[in-house]
């Protein structure tokens, strides 16, 4: 997804023309840390709508998760066209934690719980 927010004005997630038309959008995730590892806390997806849009292919391992300026904090985003994920990007803050972000979000996939 481009930085170029909001460039279609009705469209509810702020995405530019060519996102909106190739169906990306990007669903965030707040991650914090717990003991020494990384543990998502909240997020646009549920763990059970998580786990049926990216699941397969965040356990599969086939992407891997690059640094965004655009994301503060402990935060995270699954960009999706469609039911495909297309990339994994975190906060600058989580930088050298690029696995535990990773893994975070694989737990939170292969959790049963309704919510967060």
């Amino acid at each position: 997804m481009c930085q170029r927010r909001p460039e279609v004005a009705a469209d509810p997630y702020g995405r530019c023309e060519s996102c909106a038309k190739a169906g990306r959008r990007a669903y965030q995730f707040r991650l914090r840390l717990v003991g020494s590892a990384l543990q998502v806390a909240a997020g646009e997806l549920s763990p059970r709508a998580l786990n049926k849009a990216a699941g397969p292919a965040l356990l599969a391992g086939s992407t891997r998760p690059s640094v965004r300026p655009h994301l503060l904090g402990s935060s995270c985003e699954l960009v999706m066209a469609g039911r495909r994920l297309e990339t994994i990007r975190a906060a600058p803050a989580l930088s050298s934690r690029l696995d535990q972000v990773l893994e975070a979000l694989r737990a939170g996939a292969r959790r049963t719980d309704a919510s967060w």
